[in-house]
């Protein structure tokens, strides 16, 4: 039950980000008219959140460090509350910068702290599973953020009450945090032991399981505090440490390829796309919807799959589709209004489901189980550091890079940029499916060549297996063809014998 609710409330928070990337691609719509933004503002005032979270993130280390999980949604929360009041009352654009620049706060805390949250709480076989909430949290804001678009859209200052309305979950998840359970590698890191075995007992199905993992904790804690004597410093760890450097470099390089298939340009600024294909402001926001409902409906079937096909098989197979979609959306600007809106309205749809199958969530179940737990906020920091830094270069420079570079060329790089990382995650990226969160960094002792070998190998030993199979399957179908018309034969001579005799 303690699980469950922790789930519900880490839904919620994660659901803020989902929501303003909705909110605010139908707000747009108004306020950049209200405030005769150009291009640049325009751009500047999307992607401010971007800068906040940066902040956001950096300050994620403090507050997780001496305020635990609890204590940094908390934070998050309140900021969120604030935000929203100042987005819906501003007269200025300058206040409504600045609301924006305070809400990012809220989403670089979140993006660190609730994926590793989840992870920290869930069992082994569970933990992709969990993790992959944070995406389908996102997903749920944004359908639901579109909607609340839909709702406002023919009211008087409208876009008002789209942008204030980000409030509302972050009340539901301030209280929701006062019922759940705080992460029990948290409190054992900070020398809480009984703390974290009651935790523990109320986040599993049974004691026994629960007494297993704590076993499992303690005994890897006991190792890392060893280490951690021998080191002094992160930037000592990450100096000395080549498998913790190999760590840090998969996981911002993930974060590269989250930030250049360009996700958030197409969502936050899907509205303002349709309507260069010739669309209404009326239209384009409920066609929107479609789309929200979409991403909603493709986070699921991640949650299912994640802990049975494995991170790298998702990856591997979902990448080469996105940029396919990417260039179904490029290049419909080529074609009719009619067949522009279709294609660039299918498109973004199956770009969504094919994002929420892999780079989308599976890039943060990564990042939240690698890293080892005496280092995890930091590393997790400069991952989100490095994801709202791309964010921002991507989402300020979108509505430049279609007028410069026209939409057939902004989409085309980003699908080429995406093949890149395909090769990439081929190559440099393990299965940590079934892996033991604390035992995933040995799986990073060898070099990257060494991983990519065995990626290779692995690769050559899997079509061997495959070929095989068939191999096998073609003889026994072969051999069976063979006994069946030995059997005919024989059938056949018997019934001629037959003949013969009675016609003797």
């Amino acid at each position: 039950m303690k699980l469950y609710l922790l789930l519900v409330v880490s839904t919620l928070g994660g659901s803020v980000a989902g929501m303003d990337a909705a909110l605010v691609s139908g707000a747009q719509l108004f306020f950049v008219s209200r405030f005769n933004l150009n291009a640049s503002l325009q751009g500047l005032t999307i992607a401010s959140t971007l800068l906040g979270a940066l902040i956001g993130a950096l300050l994620s280390v403090v507050l997780n460090k001496y305020l635990g999980r609890k204590g940094a949604m908390l934070f998050g929360g309140l900021d969120v509350i604030a935000a929203g009041l100042m987005e819906a009352l501003c007269n200025s654009w300058t206040v409504l910068l600045l609301g924006r620049l305070i809400l990012g706060m809220c989403l670089g805390l979140m993006t660190s702290t609730i994926p590793m949250f989840l992870a920290e709480c869930a069992s082994t076989d569970t933990r992709g599973t969990l993790t992959t909430i944070y995406e389908l949290a996102y997903a749920i804001g944004y359908f639901v953020g579109l909607v609340i678009d839909v709702i406002f859209v023919h009211v008087d200052n409208g876009w008002r009450f789209m942008l204030g309305s980000i409030m509302i979950p972050a009340v539901f998840m301030t209280l929701g945090l006062v019922f759940i359970e705080e992460s029990p590698r948290w409190l054992l890191v900070s020398g809480r032991a009984n703390a974290a075995w009651d935790s523990l007992v109320k986040l599993r199905r049974s004691d026994q399981v629960a007494l297993e993992d704590y076993a499992l904790m303690c005994e890897y804690m006991r190792k890392e505090r060893e280490w951690i004597k021998s080191t002094s410093g992160f930037l000592r760890i990450v100096y000395e440490k080549p498998n913790v450097r190999r760590l840090i470099m998969l996981g911002i390089a993930l974060q590269v390829s989250q930030q250049f298939c360009g996700v958030n340009a197409v969502m936050y600024y899907f509205d303002y796309v349709l309507q260069l294909t010739g669309m209404t402001i009326s239209r384009s926001i409920n066609v929107s919807v479609s789309l929200g409902f979409a991403t909603m409906l493709f986070a699921f079937p991640t949650i299912w799959l994640i802990d049975r096909v494995g991170r790298r098989t998702l990856l591997l197979v979902s990448m080469p589709f996105l940029s396919l979609t990417l260039w179904v959306c490029g290049f419909s600007f080529l074609g009719g209004n009619e067949l522009r809106e279709a294609l660039n309205i299918s498109g973004t749809i199956l770009f969504r489901f094919f994002f929420g199958l892999g780079l989308g969530p599976v890039a943060w179940v990564l990042v939240a189980e690698i890293y080892p737990s005496n280092i995890r906020s930091q590393c997790l920091t400069m991952n989100s550091f490095a994801s709202y830094m791309l964010n921002f270069v991507v989402s300020f420079t979108w509505p430049t890079m279609l007028k410069s570079m026209h939409a057939q060329g902004a989409f085309s790089f980003f699908a080429g940029f995406t093949l890149l990382s395909t090769l990439f995650v081929y190559l440099f990226v393990p299965e940590t499916k079934g892996v033991e969160m604390e035992a995933i960094q040995d799986l990073f002792q060898y070099s990257m060549y060494i991983i990519a070998k065995k990626n290779l190998t692995d690769t050559k030993v899997y079509l061997e297996k495959l070929v095989g199979h068939f191999h096998k399957d073609r003889k026994r179908v072969q051999g069976n063809s063979t006994v069946v018309h030995k059997m005919h034969e024989k059938s056949r001579m018997a019934k001629s014998l037959e003949t013969r005799d009675s016609t003797v």
